[in-house]
């Protein structure tokens, strides 16, 4: 993916090929947990339409990532300031607390859309369920046997990975809301939020234990990737990416409105391009070529 960290791609690759014998046995094991969830969700939240001010500010971010599946969006009353991605790679959903939406500004909330959605575009969502799903077995096993500082290594290297992804999630943000300064604000806000208004940059917790980065880290990280060839690079081949779609199928995959814009742009050069081509062979010299 255009803006995954190198980090994250390194740690994502050993985890695949880690877990894949794991993941093939409990496949169906996880894909069953995913809907469960996902059944759950349902009957606690409210089911954002595509048609809506939000609705809209998430076809904006799948489109931006070139997402292959529009994330179902759900807002939950109980989740408080939080959000969060789950489900497979087909199947993407998005679920966001209300007191989080009534308390960021639109460009905070095309922010945080951006940021998961920044986690499917990168394939994220079954390694983050799969990774609990294989922590919580091994924290079960160890248990039993009465070793529970076997899971410790498996643990810290899946907290590891787990942090680089949303380092790559944060700079999905930044491509869609094209704002620093909105995708700053919102890391503050959800981080104080979350903290009871604690100022998180000060906590003496160390960072190894946790599944997100640090939040003096994450800005850090977020500025220099903000002045960075490689944030220029991902956003030109994004729009490059978009551009080319848009032109050959100006309809949204998403919604199904057509983009408009293009057809200004082609349709009045046509009748020349078609008298170009059309030419006769007669009078179409070197001369011609170099006034085209």
């Amino acid at each position: 993916m255009d803006y995954a960290s190198e980090s994250d791609l390194e740690k994502l690759s050993l985890l695949k090929e880690l877990v894949t014998p794991v993941a093939a046995l409990k496949a169906f094991y996880l894909k069953r947990i995913i809907s469960q969830h996902e059944a759950e969700v349902s009957n606690r939240s409210d089911l954002v339409d595509r048609e809506s001010k939000i609705g809209s500010l998430l076809i904006r971010c799948a489109d931006r990532l070139c997402l292959k599946y529009l994330p179902r969006l759900y807002v939950n009353q109980e989740l408080g300031f939080n959000a969060y991605s789950f489900g497979l790679d087909d199947k993407p959903i998005i679920v966001v607390g209300q007191d989080l939406i009534n308390t960021l500004t639109e460009q905070e909330v095309l922010a945080l859309l951006g940021h998961d959605s920044g986690h499917i575009g990168c394939g994220h969502m079954l390694y983050h369920a799969l990774a609990e799903f294989i922590l919580q077995g091994i924290s079960l096993s160890a248990s039993t046997v009465g070793i529970p500082l076997l899971e410790a290594p498996l643990r810290m290297a899946l907290l590891s990975w787990r942090r680089e992804s949303e380092i790559s999630a944060d700079r999905a943000s930044l491509l869609v809301a094209d704002s620093l300064d909105a995708v700053k604000s919102l890391l503050r806000k959800v981080t104080i939020l979350n903290s009871g208004g604690a100022n998180q940059t000060s906590k003496a917790l160390s960072e190894i234990i946790s599944t997100h980065p640090h939040l003096t880290r994450r800005l850090a990280l977020l500025e220099d990737y903000y002045r960075s060839a490689e944030y220029f690079k991902a956003r030109s081949k994004l729009e490059s990416r978009n551009l080319v779609r848009k032109a050959l199928l100006p309809i949204c995959r998403f919604c199904g409105s057509v983009t408009t814009p293009y057809f200004t742009i082609i349709l009045p050069i046509l009748p020349a391009v078609a008298k170009k081509l059309t030419r006769p062979t007669a009078s179409f010299d070197r001369s011609s070529v170099t006034r085209l």
